[in-house]
């Protein structure tokens, strides 16, 4: 092995090493000691949400907070699609699930539950020009429910319990803010959804009402890990505790008595524009969401072009060295066949694959910067194979014929000439990359789309938040643009 080689070997290792050792940093660390992983979707207040400071907290947060209290047990909390909880709970990512779930006959197949720690109901959100009184009312509408919720089986026919609701069309969303906005935009003809969290909704909004429906209250509870007794015990023991002791009270007073922050924001549709501004982005520090979002965005990305470029050359000088000995190896047909499904796949995908399945809900950062490093490795590949393919093949004849060795050649005489070629492709991919981190949010990582997201379901508007998130990205992308620019111009001035 030749020198070069040797350090060609060198950067990769470091590469690889100083990835790493910036993940290790970022990610939450957990000691040996046993932990309780518990799952949430940060999205839904009063019961769970972020406060002005980013922090998670809500009612399910803080009662649960104060069972561990009582119990001398240690919570982890995960925040992620509340689609994705059950799923994690099966692959035994997290051991309770807090979030605002009631006991259904098809959830105690997978999990157990706690005792009823809330009782609520369904309600109706409608426009008040368009008032709708029952389940009846709904027959052929458009109705947007907060996806995986009680309120999406019933809407669906799914649950039948509480009553019928005929040929509707349900339209499923994340989170129930972007539900509410649906119906205000015209794009659903009602909202069906939690009663209290329909009288938060209506109270900020003056054009929409709600009906609460009789005979549809619903117990919630705690889900937790199927046989785990033990934990089970546990929490129903703490549960009771926290209610005898008056905490409970004082926190159900706390989040559903009209008096919480959540609550008493107003939504400011007849105020001026900068008052607008100051409304979304200023109160309760909204624009630091922004900050922690672009923080990650930079460094997800960052690091993920990194790997990325590390493992594209990797397979490129694989596939090149296979057919340059017009023989595949076994290595080769792996590389081949590694581009060939990463192409083939969406990146959603592979990320939730790799977040859920391969790393299973811990270590979020590195989970997103391996997808995105894989993801991206794939294409850089492509981009360096064909630029190295692109320099003529007098060239590397050349080098062999001044007695230098493959890798010699590779090193002083292809590549300078193929990082020209390649330089605006990588760059593409770079920005491109940036752009694809805005699905971090699948996996509960708080990036800028995100931060856009949770500004929008504590402002209830819609627009400004996202084209905030927008602006941001795309000053990102102007100025990496004008950076690579500026160095095609200087590798030019030797030609």
């Amino acid at each position: 092995m030749t020198n070069n080689i040797r350090k060609i070997r060198t950067v990769i290792f470091l590469s690889c090493g100083i990835i790493l050792g910036i993940l290790c940093g970022k990610s939450v660390s957990v000691s040996a000691e046993e932990k309780v992983t518990v799952g949430t979707n940060a999205e839904y207040a009063p019961f769970e949400y972020l406060d002005s400071d980013g922090k998670l907290t809500g009612f399910d947060y803080e009662l649960l907070e104060a069972i561990a209290e009582e119990e001398n047990l240690e919570l982890v909390w995960k925040d992620m699609p509340f689609d994705s909880l059950i799923g994690s709970m099966e692959a035994g990512d997290i051991k309770i699930i807090a979030a605002a779930v009631g006991p259904t006959k098809e959830r105690e197949k997978s999990m157990d539950f706690s005792d009823v720690y809330y009782t609520g109901s369904q309600s109706i959100i409608f426009l008040k020009d368009r008032p709708v009184e029952d389940f009846e009312g709904l027959a052929g509408m458009k109705i947007a429910v907060l996806e995986g919720s009680q309120s999406d089986f019933i809407a669906s026919g799914e649950n039948t319990d509480y009553g019928e609701i005929k040929d509707a069309e349900v339209i499923r969303f994340k989170n129930a803010a972007s539900a509410v906005m649906e119906l205000k935009n015209g794009g659903a003809d009602a909202v069906l959804i939690d009663t209290i969290m329909a009288e938060i909704y209506c109270r900020q909004n003056k054009d929409i009402a709600y009906v609460q429906i009789d005979g549809t209250q619903e117990d919630t509870v705690y889900c937790i890990e199927k046989g785990n007794l033990e934990l089970v015990e546990t929490v129903n023991s703490g549960l009771k505790k926290v209610k005898e002791s008056g905490k409970y009270d004082d926190l159900y007073e706390k989040y559903f008595s009209g008096d919480s922050e959540i609550q008493v924001t107003e939504a400011a549709e007849d105020t001026g524009f900068l008052d607008t501004l100051k409304f979304i982005f200023l109160e309760e520090n909204r624009w630091q969401y922004y900050l922690k979002g672009l923080e990650v965005t930079l460094l997800v990305s960052l690091l993920s072009v990194i790997l990325g470029s590390v493992l594209g050359l990797a397979v490129a000088i694989i596939r090149l060295n296979a057919d340059r000995k017009k023989k595949e190896t076994l290595l080769s047909r792996f590389m081949s066949l590694y581009v060939d499904v990463i192409r083939g796949t969406p990146s959603v995908l592979q990320l939730m694959i790799i977040y859920f399945a391969v790393f299973h809900s811990q270590m979020g950062y590195v989970a997103a910067v391996v997808s995105f490093g894989i993801n991206s490795g794939a294409y850089v590949s492509e981009v360096i194979r064909g630029g190295i393919l692109a320099v003529d093949k007098g060239q590397s004849e050349a080098g062999r014929s001044l007695g230098l060795s493959y890798g010699e050649t590779m090193y002083f005489i292809i590549l300078p000439q193929a990082v020209k070629t390649i330089l605006p492709a990588m760059g593409n991919e770079f920005i491109q990359l940036i752009k694809e981190t805005s699905i971090l949010g699948y996996v509960g990582i708080l990036d800028l789309t995100k931060a856009s997201s949770y500004v929008s379901s504590r402002t209830y508007q819609m627009f400004l938040p996202l084209a905030a998130a927008g602006i941001l990205y795309y000053f990102i992308v102007k100025f990496l643009s004008v950076m690579l620019e500026r160095l095609e111009r200087r590798l030019r001035q030797s030609d």
